[in-house]
């Protein structure tokens, strides 16, 4: 089997062509597709045909699975390797999965635990008409862009991630109770890359350490304004399959009509504690 490669954006994101998830992969494509996931951060798979079984190999290409940390009560499945993204109802009104409708925030996957997970991936079962398009933003590009006043203000920072499973809500620090939070880098290196990359965003930032609150809230937003870039925008097809790389980037949601139907599987690959950038030159882009 070929990998044939198709660069989505001068910034990041491939498409993959020829590569059938649904059979095994030997160990040069594996290799390939390692390849091209560190150096284009977001990869698409177009046409897929996968059935649970196969989406739970689907990534193992990269690493081991993760298990889904979203409690069950906040959602409508109870699956541990693969969580139903959708807005659908079942007979009774009950929500089937997680995360509804409506647009989304930018932010980092898993960004509140202490071992963040390498990657996620969605694939698309059904689909509205339009919107609900994914959002992908460079964090290496956005450390890059920042001015050298910005980048000393967070020179050996860290941040302070929370979820609170919303959409578009600023975690409050002041009630973190049964909420899931771990301080983190503000500017990681990747261990792979050895590259710097922000590790800031709206939704799940929720302080800077050595600011008061009101001037760490001042820096996330201008911080934001750095991250909150499009790279690519992922206009899903059914049978797509895109798969990120949760530590260099970031990832938001367009809104969507409510009254139409959107499915997405979703599941994630484990990943390790963050690497803090030690204040060492950064590696150019």
């Amino acid at each position: 089997m070929t990998v044939e490669i198709v660069p989505l954006s001068p910034t990041m994101g491939a498409g993959i062509r020829r590569v059938d998830l649904a059979r095994p992969l030997d160990a040069a494509v594996c290799s390939a597709l390692r390849a091209v996931w560190r150096d284009h951060v977001v990869l698409v798979f177009r046409g897929q045909s996968l059935d649970d079984d196969a989406l739970r190999r689907s990534a193992g290409w990269l690493g081991d699975a993760a298990g889904i940390s979203m409690p069950v009560d906040r959602r409508g499945d109870d699956d541990l390797s693969i969580a139903l993204i959708s807005n659908i109802r079942d007979e009774t009104g009950t929500p089937i999965g997680a995360l509804g409708d409506g647009d989304m925030w930018f932010h980092h996957d898993n960004s509140y635990t202490e071992a963040p997970d390498k990657a996620t991936w969605l694939y698309a079962v059904e689909l509205p008409s339009a919107g609900g398009n994914t959002l992908f933003g460079n964090c290496y590009r956005a450390y890059e862009a920042l001015p050298e006043r910005l980048r000393r203000s967070l020179s050996g920072r860290k941040v302070l991630q929370v979820y609170d499973y919303t959409l578009k809500k600023r975690p409050d620090i002041g009630d973190l109770d049964g909420l899931p939070h771990f301080w983190q880098p503000a500017v990681i290196v990747h261990p792979l890359t050895r590259k710097r990359a922000l590790y800031v965003d709206r939704l799940m930032t929720a302080a800077i350490s050595g600011y008061d609150r009101a001037d760490s809230e001042a820096l996330i937003e201008e911080v934001c304004r750095y991250v909150e870039r499009v790279d690519y925008e992922h206009v899903w097809q059914r049978g797509d399959y895109v798969i990120w790389d949760n530590r260099c980037s970031v990832h938001a949601r367009t809104r969507f009509p409510a009254d139409e139907r959107r499915l997405l599987k979703r599941g994630k690959v484990a990943g390790e504690p963050l690497l803090a950038d030690a204040g060492s030159p950064a590696v150019a882009y």
